[in-house]
């Protein structure tokens, strides 16, 4: 649907489909410019604001003189406004000349999806400039969490994407050809410009969480033209719009556990469609890869307590020989205990599988849960916002660090890493290793709550459900160890 309001004479406010952009006569750029998701008709919609009238800009420069920055483009264009069945086509002309030639930019924004264009004609040097706004820099989250709360430019190519490191200090330049795309994203939403043609691209920082980017027409072309996104990182839109966005998902990962996540993803999104909410989804996902790893976890079991047991009964050995023997003559009494029992030095490593094997699901998924678009504003019990840490009150103080909210979800998944690892305590080990062992789970314990307390709630609840199944899975078996 096509809504045009012209509450000033200067400004034209256009709602099309999933983007709300108010045009200035001043200048020929957008003054505001808000995304949505699905659409900005629903009343549930989900949105984004990349700049407005008072923070953040997209501004047209020109060539100035030499040693002189470029200038801004700030005089009157003429609007011309045309809808066709796919697209609404903004055309602002300038009423003067520059160097005798009429300037003219074009917006072309999609009546469905994110994927638009913008082009220039009318002399050589022209560039486009953005500048996202302070409303578009998400909440920013205490501890570790912050890592989720930046606004950032990023480089995208076929090979992915990656993200560019400004610096306040001045602009650093790139080469941006017609496969690869600069842009502006923070954790849910991006704008991507893509040229059509070689072009140069630079980009800086105004500030914290607020990068600016320019992108230049071709060396002596008087046009350029950008096929833009400006929408949410959520998968199918993305698709929809270009294959190669997809590579802003899981970026910061290998391809081979990117494969794992996009897996994950779409099992996420199938489970979700069985039960109709996020939270109990997250839940299934855990229990579903735990069932799906369990030919390899129990083989990992089984080797854990093949180790336990060989410690268990070396240690007398070993103890004696650390105590009445020292450097060479004691690695030689070491030597021939593991000789004597037919053990070898390295029979300890077939415990680091159970652990290892691991690895790969929880970085898939924890960044698979990090990213997905439509955990934002999901909830599930007292959790508003899966997106965001638990927060079940508010706290008197706001204290370093852990911020200035109650999250209940990393103490329950404390407790529960507490309960397994007692529960799962070897009877064949000695009390000096199981004191060891537990003086390390504890460790680790301690590790994970310090690491998760300000991660978004849907990323604890799937520990903290993986902990509870593996609780479940230990506790019949030493429930009878403990009858018997």
């Amino acid at each position: 649907m096509l809504c045009l309001s012209t509450a000033q004479a200067a400004v034209h406010e256009l709602h099309v489909g999933s983007q709300q952009v108010t045009f200035s006569t001043q200048g020929g750029v957008p003054v505001k410019w808000v995304s949505c998701y699905p659409d900005c008709e629903s009343e549930s919609a989900v949105k984004a604001e990349w700049f407005n009238e008072l923070d953040g800009f997209m501004a047209w420069t020109v060539p100035a003189e030499p040693q002189q920055s470029a200038r801004i483009i700030a005089s009157e264009f003429d609007i011309s406004i045309v809808e066709t069945d796919t697209i609404v086509e903004v055309t602002l002309s300038s009423q003067q000349l520059f160097n005798n030639r009429q300037l003219v930019f074009v917006y072309k924004l999609p009546k469905q999806g994110y994927r638009g264009e913008i082009s220039a004609s009318g002399m050589g040097g022209l560039a486009l400039t953005v500048a996202s706004g302070e409303s578009f820099v998400p909440e920013q989250l205490p501890g570790f969490g912050s890592i989720y709360s930046k606004v950032r430019p990023f480089l995208l190519d076929q090979n992915g994407q990656v993200y560019l490191e400004p610096t306040k200090e001045g602009y650093s330049s790139i080469d941006i050809n017609v496969s690869s795309s600069i842009g502006i994203r923070n954790r849910y939403w991006l704008w991507d410009g893509a040229p059509i043609a070689q072009s140069v691209a630079e980009y800086s920082l105004s500030g914290k969480n607020r990068p600016v980017i320019v992108v230049r027409a071709a060396t002596g072309s008087s046009q350029m033209s950008l096929v833009t996104y400006s929408g949410p990182t959520e998968l199918n839109s993305l698709a929809e719009a270009s294959p190669v966005l997809r590579g802003v998902l899981f970026s910061a990962i290998w391809d081979w556990l990117r494969v794992l996540s996009f897996g994950l993803l779409y099992l996420l999104e199938w489970l979700h469609g069985l039960v109709g909410n996020y939270g109990l989804a997250i839940i299934l996902l855990s229990l579903t890869v735990k069932i799906l790893m369990f030919p390899l976890t129990y083989v990992a079991d089984k080797w854990q307590a093949q180790v336990n047991a060989t410690s268990s009964m070396l240690k007398p050995k070993l103890d004696e020989i650390k105590q009445n023997f020292k450097g060479e003559e004691a690695h030689h009494k070491v030597l021939a205990v593991y000789k004597e029992h037919n053990v070898s030095q390295f029979y300890t490593l077939p415990s680091l599988f159970g652990f290892l094997i691991q690895i790969p699901i929880f970085i898939a998924a924890f960044d698979m849960l990090a990213e997905s678009f439509v955990l934002g504003q999901a909830s599930f019990l007292w959790i508003v916002d899966l997106a965001k840490p638990d927060s079940l009150f508010a706290l008197p103080v706001v204290l370093p660090f852990f911020g200035g909210q109650f999250n209940l979800l990393p103490f329950v998944m404390t407790l529960l890493t507490i309960v397994s690892a007692i529960v799962q305590e070897d009877a064949d080990l000695t009390p000096d290793l199981q004191h060891l062992q537990r003086i390390k789970l504890f460790l680790m314990a301690t590790a994970f709550f310090l690491l998760f307390y300000t991660f978004p709630a849907g990323m604890v609840l799937y520990w903290a459900a993986n902990n509870l199944f593996h609780l479940l899975k230990i506790l019949p078996a030493r429930l009878r160890q403990s009858v018997s």
